[in-house]
């Protein structure tokens, strides 16, 4: 079951990253103006924060997809235990953020979702997604069959985990 868990974290994680990407990509100011209304780290330091981060998603999302692709175990562990790091600073920041400033843009993936527990909540996710692709690898000697199986679920568990801070954040309007 772990090398299952382990192939669709192989999918699922890099992904994630690369979607970040695009919508950074699409959006290069948005993180940068999270972090600042964000208020924990300098003003200044924003926007280089920011570009820090992007291509930390950058590196380990195409890494992490390249090795896959090329079924590289070695790459595919380091760029797991690269992401795992990186979202379990992801998370202990966005529940760090959650918890004392209310209100804020999350700047993930240049959208403009809240920055609330199911943002830190997707982190963890990933994070131990991340982590068990790390310290399982890729799966040695999957059929066809089972490699289907883990880029269909790592596909799903991406979309999911994506759009999962958006779904669950309700927008309360007053009638006026």
């Amino acid at each position: 079951m772990s090398g299952l868990l382990a192939g669709i974290a192989a999918v699922t994680v890099p992904l994630v990253l690369l979607a970040s990407l695009a919508g950074q990509v699409r959006r290069p100011a948005a993180l940068a103006a999270a972090l600042r209304a964000h208020r924990v780290l300098p003003a200044a330091l924003a926007g280089a924060t920011a570009a820090a981060v992007i291509a930390a998603e950058a590196l380990i999302g195409v890494t992490g997809a390249a090795a896959l692709l090329l079924r590289l175990d070695g790459p595919v562990r380091a760029a797991g235990g690269a992401a795992a790091v990186l979202l379990a600073l992801y998370a202990s920041y966005a529940a760090h953020v959650a918890r004392t400033r209310h209100g804020v843009p999350c700047g993930c993936g240049g959208g403009g979702t809240p920055m609330n527990g199911w943002v830190a909540g997707r982190a963890a996710a990933l994070c131990a997604l991340a982590l068990t692709g790390a310290l399982h690898g890729l799966p040695a000697g999957s059929t066809l069959y089972e490699s289907s199986v883990e880029v269909a679920a790592g596909l799903g568990f991406a979309v999911l985990l994506w759009t999962l801070p958006h779904a669950m954040t309700e927008e309360r309007r007053t009638a006026g």
